[in-house]
């Protein structure tokens, strides 16, 4: 496979929101002999625990491991800055001047719209289980955000812009109608057309079918102003199947995963669909697809944040060439440094993996 150019990766200007988080990593005691622990292995061990306490009550003690800024769009942002991309951010950082986003918010040179929400991160073996605390999120609007960048101001942005990423849509109340404002009034005043618009969902099972399908179809609208790339997971594109009315069932094989890429691809009628799992990616354009399939990780030393990592390998490499057999696999090698080494990689990292 051919490497990145990374002279053209580092001349690329991205502009990303709006959600922020912080979260912290913890680990769930299974049994505890004085300062030493054995954590709870799996996710289906920790729900027999759970299942156990029914009618009952229980006590699991959660062990702190780090705190790190979280949220999709600060995850996407911070590693295309680990690229050398040029990133402007906007969205839910609180007093960034004053917090654990004060360094991100320097690079990113980030505007904030609001308060950030905290989420408890329990890693498994075998994935994760993610506890939100996202009411804060709400105060993230089309109003506060012109509170603080004027519309004239958006638009500059958004047209010096390679890339424009809206991501985390399920716990954003509000971002159907801040991309509903960018479409309606921001978008038709920049001269420069073509651009990606990177769109993550960021598990929409909890929000209701109609909602789900009035965003799919303004991430379709997009298209007359550039061009749509939807990224998900094995979850989240099933569920996105189910609401476009296909009964499909989709699991990580390589076929499937390939030939579900190719359908939505073909439904929503945009640039790009990819869909990651946790062995095998695929991707599908109107003229061709691909399967990423070599960068499995035995046992990860860390989950939250790999999709976030995919995403933005993804986004980096297709900004590049618009390939999507080279965007696939850069974006499985990023995820891959980032779950053995708990560190975004530098394009040095990921190069050196994907070859």
């Amino acid at each position: 496979m051919a490497t990145a150019n990374s002279g053209k990766i580092q001349t690329k200007n991205v502009v990303v929101g709006f959600d922020g988080f912080v979260d912290t990593i913890v680990q769930a005691v299974d049994v505890r002999n004085g300062e030493k622990y054995t954590r709870i292995e799996t996710i289906s061990d920790f729900g027999k625990r759970i299942m156990s306490a029914a009618g009952k009550s229980s006590n699991i003690e959660l062990v702190p491991q780090k705190k790190l800024i979280g949220g999709n769009g600060p995850l996407l942002a911070e590693t295309l800055c680990k690229f050398g991309t040029n990133v402007k951010y906007i969205g839910a950082l609180g007093d960034c001047a004053n917090n654990i986003f004060q360094d991100f918010a320097n690079k990113t040179s980030a505007i904030s719209t609001g308060d950030y929400g905290e989420t408890r991160a329990i890693e498994f073996s075998d994935g994760k289980i993610l506890f939100g605390e996202m009411l804060s999120l709400s105060q993230t609007t089309v109003h506060s955000i012109l509170a603080k960048i004027s519309p004239k101001d958006l638009v500059s942005a958004i047209d010096s812009s390679d890339a424009f990423a809206m991501v985390n849509w399920t716990m954003m109340q509000h971002m159907t109608s801040i991309a509903q404002f960018f479409a309606a009034e921001i978008l038709p005043q920049c001269v420069k057309n073509g651009r990606l618009f990177f769109f993550d969902l960021a598990d929409p099972e909890k929000r209701k079918c109609p909602e789900l399908m009035e965003f799919l179809l303004l991430i379709s609208s997009y298209q007359k102003f550039g061009r749509s790339v939807l990224g998900l997971n094995v979850r989240e594109a099933q569920q996105v199947l189910l609401t476009i009315g296909q009964d499909f069932q989709l699991d990580e094989r390589e076929d499937r995963m390939e030939e579900a890429a190719k359908l939505l691809r073909k439904a929503l009628n945009i640039e790009v669909v990819f869909i990651h799992g946790v062995k095998v990616s695929a991707a599908a354009t109107d003229e061709e697809s691909a399967i990423a399939n070599k960068y499995f990780v035995e046992n990860p030393k860390i989950l939250t944040g790999a999709g976030d990592r995919y995403n933005a390998g993804f986004l980096a490499a297709y900004l590049c060439n618009n390939d999507v057999n080279f965007a696939i696999n850069f974006a499985a090698a990023t995820s891959a440094f980032y779950v053995k080494n708990m560190i975004s990689p530098t394009l040095n990292d990921v190069e050196i993996l994907a070859i």
